[in-house]
């Protein structure tokens, strides 16, 4: 189950004001009143999802600049961990709440070392073979 913890609301009244003006939520309301015209206004939570099947994040993906005219994200920060080899899965993570890219880039790593976090570290900790103790083994070695 996913806890939302943060969001943003903005007024969607056209003769209002506050008009596509973001008020972050923290901690998160399900409702919230524009306090200029009073009418009910739009909410845009944080979340996050997991692309693929892998235990294990490769990539994380966060989308920020939220435009409130569109109620979509207008740009993109990602993450890659080069460590890992074949196929491993993605997150993405929408955040109405970050405006800066070098914000949203220490968030993309934050969530990464998180999301993988202990078993990243056993796997990075677990003594690989070498080239000549895979041969011992009767292993045949590509050139």
């Amino acid at each position: 189950m996913t806890r939302i913890r943060r969001g943003a609301a903005h007024c969607r009244t056209s003769d209002c004001f506050e008009r596509e003006k973001l008020v972050p939520l923290i901690p998160y309301a399900l409702e919230f009143t524009c306090p200029r015209c009073g009418r009910p206004a739009a909410i845009d939570a944080e979340f996050g999802t997991g692309l693929g099947t892998s235990q294990q994040y490769n990539e994380v993906r966060v989308y920020f600049g939220f435009d409130t005219t569109s109620r979509t994200y207008t740009d993109l920060a990602h993450v890659v961990d080069e460590s890992f080899v074949g196929q491993h899965s993605s997150y993405a993570f929408f955040t109405p709440l970050v405006r800066d890219r070098a914000e949203a880039q220490r968030l993309a790593a934050a969530l990464l070392s998180k999301l993988n976090g202990e078993r990243l570290e056993q796997w990075r900790a677990r003594a690989r073979p070498t080239a000549d103790e895979l041969r011992r083994e009767g292993w045949r070695i590509a050139s």
